[in-house]
C-alpha cells in the first residue's frame, strides 16, 4: 500500500476503535482476556504517544521516551496523524527492527495495521466486528511477515517451526508460502503446496495471523504445523 491509503488508515481504524469505545468501556476483549475495552484504548493511545515521540526524534539509534501524556486517546491520534503527515517516509526513526529499516514509514504502516486489529478487537466486544479492509489485510499479512515474525521487543526471532505452511487468500491476490532456513524466514509469494494450508479471505487471513482465527478460515493438513506458526505472533 501507498503511504497515503496508510495514512488514510491510520485515521480510520483509529476513529473508528475510539467511537466504539464508546459504547461499553468496561466490555472484556476476546483475545486480550486481562484487558476491558478502556485498558485497550489506554493501550493504543499509549503506542499513539510513543510512537509521535520517535516521529520527532528521527533517531533510529534508541528508543526516545515521550513525556507523560494524559490528554483524549482523540487528540493523540490527530498528533499521530500529523506527524505522520508532516514527516518524510525516509526520516530515519527508531524501532525495534533491522536498522536498515529504521524509517518514518515504518511506522505509518505499523500503525495502521495496530490500529485495525484492535479496531477489530474493540468493535467485537461490543457487537459484530466489521472485516479489515481487503487491500488493508492483505498488507498487514505481509506487514507481520516482515516485522513480527522477524523481529520482536526481545530480539530477531529464531525459533520457526520446521513445517511449511501455505497462506492462501480467496477474495483477490495474496499467496504466501512460509519455511524456514538458518533460523530466519522464507516467504514465497507463489501457490506451492505446504504442511498446513489456511484459506480465507484476505481479513480473515489477517486476524488468523494476528491470534484472532475466524470461522470461515479453512485448514487442510497438519494443525499442530498451525498452531507452532500462530505461536510466533507476539
Amino acid at each position: 500500500m501507498d503511504r497515503e491509503a496508510l495514512l488514510i488508515a491510520v485515521r480510520r481504524e483509529g476513529n473508528a476503535l475510539l467511537a466504539a469505545a464508546e459504547s461499553d468501556p468496561t466490555a472484556s476483549i476476546e483475545h486480550c482476556p486481562d484487558w476491558d475495552i478502556a485498558a485497550m484504548v489506554e493501550h493504543v493511545a499509549g503506542v499513539w504517544t510513543f510512537m509521535t515521540a520517535q516521529l520527532a526524534a528521527a533517531s533510529p539509534d534508541s528508543p526516545t521516551r515521550p513525556e507523560r501524556d494524559e490528554s483524549p486517546a482523540a487528540e493523540r491520534l490527530d498528533r499521530l496523524v500529523t506527524a505522520l503527515a508532516e514527516t518524510d517516509p525516509q526520516t530515519p526513526c527508531w524501532n525495534w527492527c533491522a536498522e536498515d529499516g529504521r524509517r518514518a514509514g515504518w511506522i505509518g504502516r505499523r500503525m495502521a495495521h495496530e490500529n485495525a486489529i484492535h479496531r477489530w478487537d474493540v468493535e467485537n466486544a461490543v457487537g459484530e466486528a466489521p472485516p479489515i479492509d481487503g487491500d488493508l489485510a492483505r498488507d498487514g499479512v505481509d506487514e507481520i511477515l516482515d516485522v513480527a515474525w522477524r523481529y520482536q521487543m526481545r530480539g530477531p526471532v529464531t525459533d520457526y517451526p520446521n513445517s511449511t505452511l501455505h497462506l492462501h487468500c480467496t477474495d483477490g491476490e495474496g499467496e504466501w508460502l512460509l519455511s524456514s532456513e538458518d533460523d530466519s524466514l522464507v516467504v514465497a509469494r507463489e501457490h506451492a503446496k505446504g504442511d498446513v494450508a489456511a484459506r480465507g479471505t484476505a481479513s480473515e487471513l489477517f486476524l488468523l495471523v494476528w491470534g484472532r482465527r475466524p470461522a470461515g478460515i479453512e485448514v487442510f493438513g497438519d494443525e499442530a504445523s498451525l498452531a507452532a506458526w500462530l505461536a510466533l505472533t507476539p
